[in-house]
């Protein structure tokens, strides 16, 4: 939180004492410290969502307590920033479907002719080897110690988009600022793609809305 320092709170009191401060220059100060701890408070807020989303990213899909973490990063657990194990027992990113919502078809199938695909092609770029239903993929395997998952990267799309609107949310900036993002390559290193954006992408591609 923003605290006046004691310099600053020693001036104004002076001021006043002599008779040097109006009520309005008064209700100016109040008002300045008012937004400065909001914006402080603020600061504080997305700072701990983009944090924790970073520590908490290797025990996505984690069920089993303590002890499972314990397996999977050491007697210790989680102390710090962590890379995600490879692979984690009962993920069911094998079983989403790569080209939309929900569960996948016949998607790996032998003799069908490979199409572009959502993920892999035209979002998450060459990530779509972590989705092989023979395999068990952490949801996050791909993201190094500290990185932040595909949806902070986007709540960050979403801050500039707004910075960038004068402070208004605009759904046609957004929207293109979106797009932009998860269609260019390089542009994050998350695994895992939630079935709306999965679904977003397939209705854009495949059916032209």
């Amino acid at each position: 939180m923003a605290i006046p320092s004691r310099k600053s709170t020693l001036l104004l009191f002076l001021l006043v004492s002599s008779g040097g401060v109006t009520r309005a220059a008064m209700s100016m100060s109040t008002s300045a410290t008012k937004q400065a701890i909001i914006e402080s408070r603020l600061r504080g807020a997305l700072w701990g969502m983009f944090a924790g989303d970073a520590l908490a990213s290797p025990t996505h899909w984690y069920y089993g307590g303590y002890s499972q973490i314990k397996r999977d990063y050491g007697p210790n657990g989680i102390t710090t920033y962590t890379k995600p194990v490879t692979n984690l027992a009962g993920s069911i990113l094998n079983k989403s479907d790569p080209n939309g919502g929900g569960r996948r078809s016949s998607f790996f199938g032998g003799g069908e002719k490979q199409r572009k695909t959502i993920i892999g092609d035209v979002i998450n770029h060459g990530k779509l080897k972590y989705w092989d239903p023979k395999k068990s993929i952490h949801y996050h395997a791909t993201l190094e110690a500290g990185e932040n998952t595909l949806e902070m990267q986007l709540a960050r799309v979403l801050m500039k988009s707004i910075v960038a609107t004068n402070g208004q949310f605009n759904e046609e900036h957004f929207r293109k600022s979106y797009v932009d993002f998860m269609t260019t390559k390089g542009s994050h290193n998350d695994t895992y793609a939630s079935t709306c954006h999965r679904m977003f992408f397939a209705n854009m591609v495949f059916h032209k809305k």
